[in-house]
């Protein structure tokens, strides 16, 4: 009766925690359902979110924020932020992120005191300790899946940024201009690179809303803090500001990053020795030596065997 208690609690929680993420994951489907319309996609009929349905979420969260002293200014800003970089733009995602790891916490916390019960470990400090660490595992847990999906999504746009750098020389020497490359660009790479493309996309809508192009890109550096994108930027805003021609010097940019995927490449290449040197020796030379001296070890042995009953 224990096991299976305890198992059902594990999938308690493990249920909690996947619809945990899921709600964090749809907190964006706004921005995707707007950008598939701009894009001149058809919405689905099932595709609308209603936002009733998590008022309750954000209800909570903001309560949670008044209580906890996560009102500040800073704070909710590079709360905010996190998200952005996350790909999370929603209105409210603040709250309903607020709220998430509350109740995480609260759920892990209780989890991890139940399980004990069950087990019947009657150790009061043990079972503190444990009841804090669920506590704590539910509280940061959405912090570092927020952490690791923008690092990720950010790396995305670094690997994407040299072909479309190529794309967009070819658009601009072509005459278009770079709103209308721009807007090229990510429809060609929707597929290929859809995170890059989902930014120029909300670059392009927020020029669109009214927002100056210096001001649009830098809001797109804050989205995909890379450094070859800030530098990209830099240089777009620098010829608007100098009226210089952006054509022969995006040229020369995309040959500059092609030479520096290449080179992050060749180092990434004089590394694997290095790197596999780890698993080579515990693990690849072990099972070799095993292999090639095992047939040796027994022939030996019989030897000796043969040796000792003649004698």
């Amino acid at each position: 009766m224990s096991g299976t208690m305890l198992s059902i609690l594990i999938s308690l929680s493990l249920t909690l925690f996947a619809v945990a993420l899921a709600l964090i994951y749809l907190a964006d489907e706004g921005v995707r359902r707007r950008l598939s319309v701009a894009a001149g996609g058809r919405r689905s009929a099932d595709a609308p979110v209603s936002s009733q349905g998590l008022a309750w979420l954000i209800e909570l969260g903001r309560d949670m924020q008044e209580k906890v002293g996560w009102k500040s200014a800073e704070d909710l800003g590079a709360i905010r932020s996190q998200l952005v970089r996350a790909g999370i733009y929603s209105e409210r995602a603040v709250e309903v992120f607020a709220a998430i790891r509350i109740l995480m916490a609260l759920a892990l916390s209780v989890m991890a005191g139940l399980i004990l019960i069950v087990v019947g470990f009657d150790n009061a400090l043990i079972g503190l300790l444990a009841v804090m660490f669920g506590a704590a595992v539910g509280l940061y847990a959405p912090v570092i899946f927020v952490e690791v999906r923008g690092r990720e999504r950010t790396y995305a746009v670094r690997v994407a940024l040299p072909d479309a750098m190529d794309l967009m020389v070819v658009s601009m020497e072509a005459g278009s201009t770079l709103t209308q490359a721009m807007q090229r660009v990510g429809n060609e790479l929707k597929h290929a690179h859809p995170i890059l493309s989902e930014q120029f996309q909300i670059t392009l809508l927020e020029m669109q809303a009214g927002s100056s192009r210096a001001e649009a890109l830098r809001r797109l550096s804050e989205r995909a803090p890379d450094d070859r994108l800030r530098a990209f930027i830099t240089l777009v805003i620098q010829s608007d500001q100098l009226g210089a021609g952006l054509g022969q010097t995006l040229r020369v940019f995309a040959e500059e990053m092609r030479r520096a995927r290449l080179i992050e490449a060749e180092h990434k290449a004089a590394e694997l020795p290095v790197k596999i040197a780890v698993p080579l020796v515990f693990f690849i030379f072990p099972c070799l030596m095993g292999v090639i001296f095992t047939p040796v070890i027994i022939r030996f042995i019989r030897i000796l065997f043969q040796a000792g009953a003649g004698t």
